[in-house]
């Protein structure tokens, strides 16, 4: 009996049922865990092997490396002002006024979805959002 392995963590659902079917397609055997608790809690992905893992037999391994490097893109975001690659991602420029509505909502008891991570040009500083 062949051992089980985790071949990649995925950060989303959608992810690895799309790695899921590629797999199964290609003839290898595959199941996930950790669904429920990464659905439940996505901010603790990649925290102590958080995430959903795509699971298959050792004996497959190098095949699943080979399906699933070709399937991977790198997508390169571009400053929509100035056209430069050089983003980062995160709460933004004005970080002060973010932080002051999680401390307000924290004492208030109301939620602050509305605070979402931006791209932030280092050369323009533009903030925008990759649609």
């Amino acid at each position: 009996m062949a051992d089980t392995v985790i071949l990649t963590s995925c950060s989303n659902l959608q992810e690895a049922y799309l790695i899921k079917g590629t797999l199964e397609n290609n003839g290898i055997n595959c199941f996930l865990t950790n669904e429920n608790f990464s659905n439940l809690m996505p901010h603790y992905y990649g925290i102590l092997g958080a995430g959903i893992q795509v699971m298959i037999d050792e004996s497959d391994l190098e095949k699943a490396q080979q399906l699933t490097s070709s399937q991977s893109k790198v997508i390169e975001i571009i400053c929509p002002n100035c056209h430069s690659a050089n983003v980062t991602f995160g709460f933004g420029y004005n970080k002060v006024k973010k932080w002051f509505i999680v401390i307000l909502s924290l004492f208030s008891w109301v939620p602050f979805g509305n605070i979402r991570k931006k791209f932030r040009c280092e050369d323009c500083k533009t903030e925008f959002e990759n649609k």
